[in-house]
């Protein structure tokens, strides 16, 4: 995996990003008391059927480790003996060996497992799938504390039943919109499990739903980057800073990779540090991972702990807002020029893109020179000021967990 598949949590536009291909939707919502009363009927419908498929994925998840323990035992011993077996012949050896080729049915089928909570959800509230997710996604980003997305009727109907709200999702009000969640990336003042998650997906959301990492390079074994991210569409957040560092900590023997991702968020004089260090593993393609163990050291810990890693949050799609990366004349076509830009990092000469996005502009400068291969990202208005910045602050080699992770 490289890093812009990656880390964990890359939250962005500044939404908690679903666990699943699509990517939400940026139409503001007008939400009625009947529409939330349809969602709390259909969010207790999932969570009720999450608990009854609970052991099938168990299941389906040992099925799958034991295939891939097979096949690796298998093309472990072929490579002791010196055995060369082709393309076809392999994969029959395999099935014969381990009772499939592969592993892309076992997984289809988990995730059909997996799914199975919301089609339910979707259905005992009569909403399209694709609606209940992005309701259900926009409402975390709510209780998270982004109040972009609603028309101000919505906001009052959230505001009067924000209780009910947070019950649904497991956490407090005092957490859910006080002092303790604040707005955008602001740590929770109470870390309960449920609401840590929401903040790990917004985590995910800013890293990579912005869309900032689309033509990230690989990092090798220890390379690290810091980045700064400034929000400049509410006057509120004027004093908020917040950095974020990415750290490709090494490959384990089955492929799976551990990245740290560590965010010091700072509002005045207050700061929190967020330390994570998460194990992902390829689903098979380039931009699907699972998130499947992680470490944290979080505010008010004084050690690193291991955190549960529940099921419906181990599915990440990064590629975010977009379905792909542009083709070779589009990227030519948006391409403005080689510039000399500056950050605290130094200075690069970059090649400089320009897509359009409505009335504004979503820029990128791209120095393959550089780890991962860009060094800034901005994303303007309709009035072509910066709304949304990210920059490289720093980088650098041999990183090395900080929280006891052991990479076999």
């Amino acid at each position: 995996m490289n890093a812009r598949s990656l880390s964990v949590l890359a939250l962005l536009t500044v939404c908690a990003l679903p666990a699943r291909a699509e990517a939400q939707s940026d139409r503001v919502l007008d939400i009625t008391e009947a529409i939330l009363d349809r969602f709390f009927t259909a969010h207790a419908k999932e969570k009720a059927e999450q608990e009854t498929v609970a052991p099938q994925v168990s299941d389906a998840e040992a099925k799958i480790q034991k295939f891939e323990q097979c096949k690796r035992d298998f093309e472990a011993a072929g490579s002791a003996t010196g055995s060369r077996l082709g393309g076809l012949a392999a994969r029959v050896a395999i099935k014969a060996k381990c009772g499939a080729s592969d592993s892309d049915g076992m997984r289809k089928d988990r995730q059909k497992i997996m799914d199975g909570p919301e089609i339910a959800a979707a259905t005992a509230g009569g909403f399209k799938l694709p609606e209940y997710r992005n309701l259900k996604d926009r409402l975390r980003g709510y209780l998270a504390g982004s109040r972009t997305g609603f028309t101000d009727a919505a906001l009052a109907l959230l505001k009067s039943r924000e209780s009910q709200l947070a019950g649904s999702f497991g956490t407090s009000v005092a957490v859910a919109g006080g002092s303790g969640g604040g707005r955008g990336m602001r740590a929770p003042a109470v870390w309960n499990t449920d609401f840590a998650w929401l903040w790990i997906s917004q985590l995910f959301a800013v890293q990579y739903l912005s869309g900032a990492t689309m033509f990230e390079k690989d990092y090798t074994a220890g390379e690290w980057t810091r980045w700064s991210i400034t929000v400049n569409d509410d006057e509120e957040r004027a004093n908020e800073v917040q950095t974020v560092e990415r750290a490709f900590l090494g490959k384990q023997a089955d492929g799976g990779e551990w990245w740290r991702m560590k965010t010091v968020y700072k509002d005045g004089d207050r700061a929190d540090t967020v330390n994570l260090e998460a194990l992902f593993k390829s689903e098979g393609d380039e931009y699907t991972q699972r998130l499947v163990r992680m470490r944290a050291k979080l505010p008010g810990s004084s050690e690193p702990q291991e955190m549960l890693v529940p099921e419906q949050w181990t599915m990440w799609n990064m590629r975010g807002s977009f379905t792909g990366r542009p083709t070779k004349e589009s990227l030519e076509g948006a391409t403005v020029g080689t510039e000399k830009v500056t950050t605290p990092a130094g200075t690069f000469t970059a090649r400089h893109v320009r897509f359009g996005q409505g009335g504004g502009t979503i820029d990128w400068w791209l120095d393959e020179t550089s780890t991962g291969g860009w060094v800034k990202f901005v994303a303007t208005d309709d009035e072509k000021k910066p709304r949304y910045t990210m920059e490289l602050v720093g980088k650098g080699s041999g990183a090395k967990s900080e929280l006891g992770v052991a990479i076999k």
